[in-house]
């Protein structure tokens, strides 16, 4: 054990650059895997964090569309109480969205913004919520609701929230009885611990709904059912028992059926890309992920193997004279082989520090999964075992190899590099290069489709558009609320919609027939300003008008993709069942969703349906935008001083939509460049081991007249060969990984042959300035000192 001890001293004294590269490009390496596996952990465990979440179950239809998720509350009573094997289930309104609520302490009226969602007192047993304060039962009573601790603490701070008042500004749809405008006073009943990211629960005010509320109704789709059984094989005859049973033609789908799909697949099935309804994520690039954790793993073991060889020149005579001393083989190697572990282990550990300073200063953003090295004891575990491993794999061959010269060669100065040896080394550094270029294609391609998603023409001006969701307390002051925004100079045009138009995928669907065909589209309700406000042009029929609000019936602008697929005309439109609008016009194709979707049929209509919730403030160009959104605040201020404002640009919003996108280029670009990183660190390694090998070669040439610059460009020919052949394997692979995820889109960047291109170009750059550098001076030695011991 001293032998190792003293040994591994010695080489960090001696080799202090060579032991600090290598700790440096583990630890990097080791860092990368931990994030990249936590990140793959968040989303392989999607759901799981329910007690008994196996045996939750989501009840879809069999039809392909989106209302085989979302279904009528009618049908979804007749579910639930269709099989003994049903130990508890919920329906779930998840398009309620955000209330304003107010809350009363100490005299002083505050206001705040939560999701609601309405749904049966059983959801708390469905999935098993992990209840910390209050009664489990109380959603039973109407005027109950269930709110998340972090909730709780930001209202109430340490104090009990049970017992304390949330008073809705406005009625909650499905809470409040249809007719009315009730605003009710809910009560904290009980208290949740918050739910991680990774489920389809949000960290969301629970409430029952109303008991009568669309109880019979099977004709409108507005809620999500979830079942929870006494055992997973009851799923089948739970399916089987309803279908036989029910009659579809209820809900007007006559031949289509009920399936149970498992909480836990939901997150793969991306059903939803915006995440608004149903988080939603790719297995492929979960996979993908995973591979590149490995590949990073693997690179940086590869360096170790490369570096630790190319120190056999200058250590060949240290091990060797041990030798000659006494010391075994075997315990050489164990020696060397110990060194290696220890530095991976060393790695390790410094990698964890990584791991907590990256998340401690906020740098992780892009990553969904809590990367807290406290939080993630098992994984780092893990990776610490891995590190083991890889300190034996990375060591075995280089042990091996330094021990393998007899004593007398090696002491004369003369031992030889093995054709086979330096092929292995050539071949580890070539895998490291097709990996640098497939990330470096990889990322640039998303960063292409990142840009392409931002600057495609969305139909409408997003520039100078500021965004405000407002309450009912300013909605109904809305001619004064536009009134005092336009007293603003740089304000130019104020509208309202129902829905925050180009923010998601998903919007208020409507189904009906036209001309004998039956076909969904999107319905979003504007005032009458609203296609003026956001540059939508009108290109048949007319815009809306405030005397349309008067007229008897609905009026309706479809966009130019609904015209030119269903031949739609100005007139009449039954817009659902034998309810009658007006057709008044058609607008130029408008992209509400994300790429994701190709183009839909958007509906926007004008009826004395309020209030429209949204806000757009059109500001003129070369306003300034900071005195604008102060304008903004102090005007919602005066007309609800409690309300909380937010004001959003579409730069903003598109982030959002987008995030995931954003994320995956983050992690592949700084992924890809730790790639190239490791790679110069290794192919610095193989330099070194020929440059020392090879000096008397130089020496020789430089004595027959050869120039510095020849031998260099021999040296670099060599690697650009290598470069060369490396990039007609990561090529294609990297092509076919492009393409495969591009599928995801329905508007998608042209592969632009100059990406490959580039990535050739960063790797031959890096390795011939690498080679460069580390040459030059052998170039350049004196040839007597290199030729003194022939």
């Amino acid at each position: 054990m001293k032998t190792i001890y003293r040994n591994l001293l010695s080489v960090i004294r001696r080799f202090k650059m060579a032991t600090l590269l290598n700790v440096a490009g583990l630890s990097v390496a080791f860092a990368a895997f931990m994030v990249i596996m936590m990140q793959v952990d968040y989303e392989r465990s999607f759901d799981r964090c329910h007690p008994g979440a196996e045996r939750v179950f989501r009840v879809d239809l069999s039809g392909p569309d989106l209302f085989s998720t979302i279904l009528p509350r009618g049908f979804i009573e007749e579910v639930l109480k269709s099989s003994p094997h049903i130990e508890a289930g919920t329906l779930l309104n998840p398009f309620i969205g955000e209330v304003y609520f107010t809350v009363t302490t100490n005299g002083e009226k505050h206001g705040f913004r939560e999701v609601v969602q309405t749904c049966h007192p059983e959801i708390v047993q469905t999935f098993g919520f992990p209840i910390i304060e209050g009664s489990p039962t109380c959603l039973h009573q109407p005027d109950k609701v269930i709110i998340p601790e972090s909730m709780a603490r930001r209202l109430f701070g340490h104090e009990s929230a049970i017992g304390k008042v949330l008073h809705a500004e406005a009625g909650i749809w499905s809470k409040s009885r249809e007719g009315t405008k009730e605003s009710p006073d809910l009560t904290v009943g009980a208290v949740y611990r918050d739910f991680p990211g990774n489920t389809q629960l949000r960290n969301a005010i629970y409430t029952a709904i109303d008991n009568d509320f669309m109880k019979t109704n099977f004709g409108a789709s507005n809620f999500i059912c979830y079942l929870r059984l006494d055992d997973v094989a009851s799923a089948n005859d739970v399916a089987q028992t309803f279908n036989s049973h029910f009659d579809f033609a209820n809900i007007d789908r006559p031949n289509e059926s009920i399936k149970l799909v498992p909480l836990t697949d939901i997150y793969y099935l991306n059903e939803g890309g915006d995440g608004r309804i149903f988080r939603s994520g790719n297995a492929d690039v979960t996979r993908i992920l995973f591979a590149i954790a490995l590949l990073i793993l693997i690179v940086a073991a590869v360096n170790y193997t490369n570096f630790s060889t190319a120190m056999t020149p200058v250590r060949m005579k240290s091990i060797n004279t041990q030798k000659v001393l006494g010391s075994s083989t075997a315990m050489l190697r164990l020696s060397l082989l110990a060194e290696a572990v220890i530095i991976c282990l060393l790695s390790w550990a410094v990698a964890i520090l990584i791991v907590a300073g990256l998340t401690d200063g906020m740098m992780l953003s892009f990553i969904d999964a809590d990367t807290a090295p406290l939080h993630n004891i098992s994984l780092i575990g893990l990776t610490g075992a891995v590190a083991l491993l890889t300190g034996i794999a990375a060591g075995l061959y280089p042990s091996f190899y330094m021990t393998s010269f007899p004593p007398a060669m090696v002491l004369k100065g003369s031992f030889g590099l093995s054709p086979k040896g330096r092929q292995l080394r050539t071949a580890l550094v070539g895998f490291q290069f097709v990996i640098s270029m497939g990330l470096i294609i990889a990322a640039g391609f998303i960063q292409l489709q990142n840009h392409f998603l931002r600057t495609y023409s969305t139909g409408f001006d997003k520039e100078q558009i500021a965004v405000v969701e407002l309450g009912q307390s300013i909605l109904q002051h809305s001619d004064e609320y536009i009134n005092r925004l336009k007293r603003f100079a740089g304000i130019e045009e104020v509208a309202f919609s129902s829905e925050k138009v180009g923010a998601q995928d998903e919007y208020a669907m409507h189904g009906t027939v036209y001309k004998g065909e039956e076909f969904s589209y999107f319905m979003i309700m504007v005032s009458s300003g609203f296609l003026r406000t956001m540059g939508i042009s009108v290109e048949e029929g007319r815009d809306f008008s405030e005397s349309d609000l008067q007229g008897e019936r609905p009026v309706f602008i479809f966009n130019d993709y609904a015209k030119q697929r269903l031949d739609m005309e100005l007139g009449l439109f039954k817009y659902w069942a034998d309810y009658t609008g007006e057709i008044i016009g058609f607008a130029e194709n408008v992209q509400i969703t994300s790429l994701r979707h190709e183009n839909q049929i958007l509906c926007l209509a004008m009826t004395n349906r309020r209030p429209l919730p949204v806000s757009y403030i059109r500001l003129k160009a070369g306003t300034d935008i900071r005195a604008a959104v102060e304008h903004i605040r102090k005007t919602i201020a005066e007309l609800d001083p409690s309300y909380p404002v937010n004001i959003e640009f579409y730069d903003t919003i598109l982030d959002q939509l987008y995030r995931k996108e954003t994320s995956l280029r983050s992690m592949i670009t700084l992924f890809g460049l730790l790639a190239v990183i490791l790679s110069l660190v290794g192919v610095f390694g193989l330099i070194v081991f020929d440059s020392e090998y090879r000096k008397k070669e130089i020496g020789i040439r430089k004595v027959f007249g050869s120039t510095t610059q020849q031998i260099l460009v021999m040296f670099n020919k060599t690697y650009l060969k290598i470069v060369v052949v490396c990039f007609v394997f990561a090529a294609p692979a990297a092509y076919y990984a492009v393409v495969k995820w591009l599928e995801n889109f329905a508007y998608k960047t042209p592969l632009y042959w100059w990406v490959f291109a580039l990535s050739f170009a960063v790797v031959a750059f890096v390795t011939f300035a690498t080679v460069t550098f580390q040459n030059w001076r052998a170039a350049n030695a004196n040839p007597v000192k290199s030729l003194r011991s022939e």
